[in-house]
């Protein structure tokens, strides 16, 4: 984990959430990124979209990879997104040997690493 812009850090592939999958350059991707939408349970969007993230990676051979703290548009209980994004970067098989979550405030940092710490 990190504090700043998934673009600050040095990576093989940087991921950033937008409206639509978009390629602005061979290491930046831009996924299209689920809203909330209260009650309707939105967390298989939101499981698909960090999915999207890791197979991207995975096809371009990426051994590493930075993802904003939060791949998301609009307001998420950050709960839902720390523990979506842990169960798919830990449980989905990939070439990736480092993740980096760049966290934007130290409040984001310090729910990522109450995030990380609970994982077993």
């Amino acid at each position: 984990m990190a504090l700043g812009r998934p673009e600050d850090f040095d990576a093989d592939l940087v991921v950033l959430p937008g409206r639509r999958d978009d390629e602005p350059s061979p290491s930046v991707v831009v996924l299209k990124a689920p809203r909330f939408k209260p009650p309707s349970g939105p967390e298989l969007a939101l499981a698909t979209a960090y999915r999207h993230a890791i197979d991207v990676a995975t096809r371009r051979n990426a051994r590493t990879i930075v993802l904003p703290a939060a791949l998301v548009q609009g307001s998420w209980p950050l709960e839902d997104v720390t523990r979506v994004a842990m169960t798919v970067i830990m449980s989905t098989p990939s070439s990736l040997r480092q993740v980096t979550i760049a966290a934007g405030t130290p409040a984001m940092l310090e729910r990522w690493a109450e995030a990380i710490a609970r994982e077993p």
